[in-house]
């Protein structure tokens, strides 16, 4: 057996192998267009006078036939807690992946994390397999 990176020639085989793995797959099966997989961080910034006091940082994927996102990580000073910043993050990310044409944002978090699970559901997010939440963006 050999590993090697994947080239351009190899998109109906990659194609190919891809609807094996999500044999379910609703819409057409078409041919995945490596050569403009991408996937880049988002990150903002909440301050208070300048200084840091939250943040959000996210991950947007291309894999050419579906892009969807990731919200990786939110923080809030405890200070600043219950003040209105990590839904402002939020907002702010989930237009962001809006922007860029995201089908759905997944979160993950344990299911004994009630309150945070509670956050995310206010905003639209639904359960999925284990401790992913999503929400499809319109």
């Amino acid at each position: 057996m050999k590993i090697r990176k994947a080239e351009l020639k190899d998109k109906k085989a990659i194609s190919e192998l891809y609807y094996q793995l999500y044999p379910k797959h609703k819409g057409p099966k078409r041919i995945i267009p490596i050569e403009i997989l991408d996937a880049r961080s988002l990150l903002f910034l909440a301050e208070n006078d300048k200084q840091p006091i939250g943040f959000t940082w996210g991950t947007f994927i291309n894999y050419g036939i579906s892009k969807y996102g990731y919200i990786d990580e939110l923080f809030v000073k405890k200070e600043f807690r219950r003040k209105g910043i990590a839904t402002s993050l939020v907002k702010t990310i989930l237009e962001e992946f809006k922007k860029l044409k995201a089908w759905a944002v997944f979160v993950s978090t344990p299911e004994e994390n009630k309150w945070v699970r509670t956050f995310y559901n206010k905003w639209g997010f639904k359960p999925c397999k284990g401790p992913w939440l999503y929400k499809k963006i319109k």
